[in-house]
């Protein structure tokens, strides 16, 4: 057990916290877009997703756990920016009616240990 010795012997390393970001363009027709999926070893613990509604029509996002169920929804209407905040995020959706425009941002939170 780490910290059990005098010696502070065989203790695992601190864990670091890293940060990705993702952003893109958006134009519509978009139906289920995968803007994001984690890889098979899924070690994201935090994400948050945002579109920007630029465009005229209300562009829709949701956020999918490993599971497949819909943990988050982003109902962006024209000229607004909705964001979300969910934990152990594997999939990010976009759907965008034709002639619809904007940009999306992800970032992504994973604990690496060192």
């Amino acid at each position: 057990m780490c910290g059990s010795s005098s010696a502070n012997c065989c203790c695992c390393p601190e864990g670091k916290i890293f940060q990705e970001k993702i952003c893109g363009n958006l134009a519509g027709p978009l139906n289920n877009y995968i803007a994001w999926q984690a890889p098979d070893i899924n070690d994201y613990f935090q994400g948050t997703f945002e579109i920007f509604n630029s465009g005229t029509g209300v562009i829709v996002g949701e956020v999918l756990n490993s599971a497949g169920t819909v943990i988050g929804t982003l109902n962006v209407p024209p000229g607004n920016s909705v964001s979300t905040s969910e934990n152990n995020p594997n999939e990010f959706r976009i759907n965008a009616p034709a002639g619809t425009s904007g940009k999306f941002c992800i970032n992504l939170y994973k604990r690496i240990l060192g």
